[in-house]
């Protein structure tokens, strides 16, 4: 008798457990998380940050998140499962009354691109594991991430080839800060460009002498077409990773010269943005890089047509970078075009197609992604 009598007891202990976790297990329950930055390059490490609180008397014993964010974020320590590009990342807490409980993790970044934290599935359960109730939520937070400029090796611009301000044969002003020697003073001088120096030296007074100069300016295309042949079609996205991480590689080699960079691609229904030649421009053309869309709607022959009509057609431009996936009779005629028009070509190209070297320089990339 007394065996039942705990027996019942006990039953209606669980019953009511049971009962109770059921309607409040995720009552007054908050889940959040963000990342500890906006943005980042393409292989920097950063986190992400959970937090979760219990803002009730009853404890969860036992509840689990799944985080749910694209596959290009890599969780160390954490055995995350995969579904195509989606990657789900679980976490399990432990709640006492009214508490509160952070949780930070390591994340790399193995892609360019804007990646979201999309949604999370909550599940809190019981002590004894009798009670499983769910819920779903979505999450607005988002992460930038550049792409790292990817080295190309075979094809070094040559030493003779000059970037930011050189010298020119002649122009409207000199440049004051440029200075090649001293003259002997005319009249026409103000006194703060009197060399001492040199009056001293000569007993005549003699002033700074200046050069005159002129900014080199570059424009990099980059054809996202994959063949010039039938309709335009995109890259696939190991050419297009690839091509966009030598876009970067040669915006870095021009931010370091001082040299000032304009970007012309055909995809996402045609883009141009233009740049200059400080850090906070090679950032923002990054930027540019890392929202780009794996697509083409434009034929490139039509995209440069279509330039050459809006007066874009790089007519202050020095040196012209062309990114593309092939090289075709049209790209070598367009390359030779702006040779006579006295701009320096360079094409970036990753097929295994030779041309002629007395009429431009290829460079090869390598595949990135699958």
């Amino acid at each position: 008798m007394e065996i039942i009598a705990i027996l019942l007891i006990v039953g209606a202990a669980i019953v009511i457990e049971r009962h109770i976790f059921m309607k409040l297990v995720l009552r007054d329950l908050t889940y959040t998380v963000r990342f500890s930055t906006d943005e980042a390059m393409e292989g920097d490490t950063f986190e992400i940050i959970e937090e979760i609180i219990n803002d009730k008397r009853l404890p969860v014993p036992w509840v689990k998140t799944e985080l749910s964010t694209s596959r290009w974020l890599e969780f160390a320590g954490t055995q995350a499962s995969r579904a195509s590009d989606t990657r789900f990342v679980p976490s399990v807490f432990s709640l006492r009354p009214r508490q509160k409980c952070t949780r930070t993790r390591t994340v790399t970044a193995m892609k360019r691109g804007n990646f979201r934290l999309e949604s999370v599935s909550i599940v809190g359960s019981d002590l004894l594991g009798l009670v499983s109730v769910s819920r779903a939520l979505q999450i607005n937070e988002s992460i930038r991430i550049l792409p790292a400029p990817y080295e190309l090796k075979e094809a070094g611009l040559s030493q003779e080839e000059l970037y930011g301000d050189m010298t020119a044969r002649r122009f409207i002003c000199e440049d004051p800060f440029l200075i090649s020697g001293s003259r002997e003073y005319t009249g026409r001088e103000p006194m703060n460009r009197i060399h001492w120096n040199s009056t001293a030296r000569t007993s005549r007074l003699m002033v700074f002498n200046n050069e005159y100069t002129t900014r080199n300016r570059a424009a990099v295309l980059f054809n996202m077409q994959r063949s010039p042949v039938g309709e335009p079609r995109p890259l696939i996205t190991g050419d297009t990773e690839t091509c966009i991480k030598a876009c970067a590689y040669i915006f870095d080699m021009l931010a370091a010269n001082g040299a000032e960079c304009d970007f012309y691609t055909n995809g996402s229904g045609g883009v141009h943005e233009k740049g200059g030649s400080d850090r906070e421009d090679y950032m923002r053309l990054l930027r540019v890089l890392a929202d780009l869309e794996n697509e083409c709607s434009l034929d490139f022959r039509d995209f440069v047509g279509q330039m050459e009509l809006s007066g874009l057609y790089f007519n202050d431009r020095t040196d012209i970078f062309i990114i593309t996936s092939y090289i075709d009779d049209a790209l070598a005629d367009l390359a030779a075009v702006m040779r006579r028009r006295g701009k320096n070509v360079v094409f970036w190209c990753n097929d295994d197609t030779v041309y002629d070297p007395h009429l431009m320089r290829i460079g090869r990339v390598n595949k990135m992604y699958n």
